[in-house]
């Protein structure tokens, strides 16, 4: 595994230094987790976005999913 670091307030910073390693470890596992669950999240959020802006400017210059579905058609 690797570490990273993360910036949370000095109560919170108490905390996890006076916590067990049992329960340093299921939070890790736990954050662990959730982090990789919202990067996923927001990288796909952001192709998607970018397919949406994709298909307006296309559909503005009169590229449309029919004439794709006529281009595909005809290959």
């Amino acid at each position: 595994m690797d570490k990273i670091v993360i910036e949370v307030d000095s109560a919170t910073a108490s905390k996890w230094f006076t916590a067990s390693a049992r329960l340093r470890q299921e939070i890790g596992k736990y954050m662990n987790d959730q982090i990789s669950a919202i990067i996923d999240k927001k990288e796909n959020t952001d192709i998607i976005q970018y397919l949406k802006e994709l298909r307006r400017e296309m559909k503005k210059k009169g590229l449309t999913q029919e004439i794709l579905d006529d281009i595909l058609k005809d290959e």
